[in-house]
């Protein structure tokens, strides 16, 4: 009797012994953070990938030097609407924020009489580093022209160009300003005052 009733006691004191819980599992570590992509803007917002190509539209004022017998070399020039379009690709560094860059463009100036198309091709430096991006070089100029009996002037042209990046309408997208003056032969020579947009590749 008296060993059934110690069995009983210690069988109750089993039951009423609180139970130990599993040890919970530790927390999962956080996921590491993602770094940001690099960026491929340049400092001034326009995407910075050593291609652009433009459109403009502006002044195109074309002078010629006549030999006027008893008064010797006359000047004279005239201002005509004119459109372009051209491109620009970097090919190598200069120095680390002065690429090397090949360019071309065309137009067509509405002259009376017929119309002019400088064609013009070249070399330029390009700094991008400026709130105004800056380009400028040399090219070499051919200008056919629907004139009757005109001669096809060439020679030297200087081109200066300044974009003004617009990222708040498209990180591509810049406002361009050109300004160029093209030294021709037979007696010709050609200004230009063109504005417009440029995008970049």
């Amino acid at each position: 009797m008296i060993a059934k009733l110690n069995a009983l006691v210690l069988a109750g004191a089993i039951c009423a012994a609180p139970a130990f819980a599993a040890p919970s599992p530790a927390p999962a570590p956080a996921p590491a953070a993602t770094p940001a992509p690099a960026s491929t803007s340049s400092s001034t917002g326009a995407v910075n990938t050593g291609r652009i190509a433009w459109g403009n539209i502006g002044l195109y004022d074309i002078g010629i030097s006549v030999d006027v017998p008893g008064f010797g070399s006359v000047s004279s020039s005239s201002s005509y609407f004119g459109i372009n379009a051209g491109a620009a690709m970097n090919i190598l560094p200069l120095a680390p924020d002065l690429p090397l860059a090949v360019w071309a463009n065309v137009a067509i100036s509405f002259a009376s009489g017929g119309q002019f198309f400088p064609l013009t091709a070249g070399a330029a430096v390009r700094y991008d580093k400026l709130p105004v991006q800056l380009f400028g070089g040399l090219g070499f100029t051919i200008m056919p022209n629907t004139s009757s009996g005109s001669p096809t002037p060439v020679g030297l042209a200087i081109q200066l160009m300044g974009l003004y990046p617009l990222p708040m309408v498209n990180p591509n997208l810049s406002a361009d300003l050109q300004i160029a003056y093209h030294i021709l032969n037979d007696n010709f020579s050609l200004w230009t005052f063109t504005i417009g947009g440029a995008w970049a590749f």
